[in-house]
């Protein structure tokens, strides 16, 4: 099984070891943040999308979470 953001292996998750570590990277830093900040999941995401500091791999998934949850917003939206 191919990784969702590159063609690399799976390893958990649904992605490979590198886009995987930064998705953890990110979880586990939101709690961080949140308190700092009081930010929400998706204001965090966009924040340290913009953030030059940002790597690759982290960027990817950031990408990726911001698209599934705009597509969740979307779907939320249809039901009303």
């Amino acid at each position: 099984m191919k990784c969702k953001l590159c063609s690399r292996e799976v390893t958990n998750e649904g992605f490979c070891m590198l886009h995987l570590k930064a998705y953890k990277n990110i979880y586990e830093k939101f709690g961080v943040w949140q308190r700092a900040c009081d930010v929400s999941w998706n204001q965090y995401l966009v924040e340290i999308q913009k953030n030059s500091l940002t790597g690759i791999w982290a960027k990817d998934v950031l990408k990726y979470l911001i698209e599934e949850a705009n597509k969740d917003d979307s779907k939320n939206k249809e039901k009303f």
